[in-house]
């Protein structure tokens, strides 16, 4: 199998590849199908194509649609009216997750990789352990800097009366962060291992056979 021509950067196949991912990402974000508004959070699916261009095209791309789907959170969230909302105009919540986030996909990938064998029947287990683990740790880190730069503003919004979800009125800042993570990025990751794994696949088919008829 040879996967060097559609993980050069900045070729034909790269830039390609990489485009039709931040359009997804855009196309999801303007559908009710890329960003799902809960009274508090808002999950979303524009994970998905950050984890696919990591898988088939490599981090490279994956870093860049990463930042988009950073980018385009801060810029939703300006106007947005949840609880949170205000947090994610923070680049540093918004944006480094969604970039560190592909940088976990491609290591749990190599590390699975590792494990399993580079064989083509072991490749949808790196894909499958890389979507679920990743999404699981995109979460992780999104609530995480939420918690590490706002808990007290969370603190005195929910001792003001504040809009508040009520698990962080029972559980406290710390716990109710957490939960709200577990409630949102548990359904996200179970959405990335179906989608993210096939569809990876599916595209790297595609190119595999492309790059055999050169």
């Amino acid at each position: 199998m040879n996967t060097c021509a559609r993980k050069n950067k900045f070729s034909m196949q790269w830039m390609t590849g990489t485009a039709m991912m931040i359009a997804l990402i855009m196309v999801l974000a303007n559908t009710p199908l890329g960003l799902i508004r809960l009274p508090f959070l808002t999950a979303t699916t524009l994970h998905i194509p950050v984890i696919i261009a990591t898988l088939v095209l490599g981090l490279e791309a994956g870093l860049i649609t990463g930042f988009v789907f950073g980018l385009n959170s801060l810029i939703s969230n300006l106007t947005g009216a949840s609880f949170f909302a205000p947090f994610f105009i923070n680049p540093l919540v918004s944006v480094l997750p969604r970039m560190l986030f592909p940088v976990c996909v491609h290591l749990i990938r190599k590390a699975i990789e590792r494990i399993v064998g580079h064989y083509d029947c072991h490749r949808s287990v790196a894909y499958i352990g890389a979507s679920a683990l990743g999404t699981l740790a995109h979460t992780a880190m999104v609530m995480g800097m939420i918690y590490i730069l706002y808990h007290a503003r969370i603190a005195d919004m929910v001792a003001a009366g504040a809009n508040a979800p009520e698990v962080l009125a029972q559980r406290g800042v710390g716990i109710g962060v957490a939960l709200l993570g577990m409630i949102n990025g548990v359904p996200e990751a179970i959405v990335a291992t179906v989608i993210a794994p096939f569809i990876s696949k599916a595209l790297d088919g595609v190119l595999d056979e492309m790059n055999a008829r050169r």
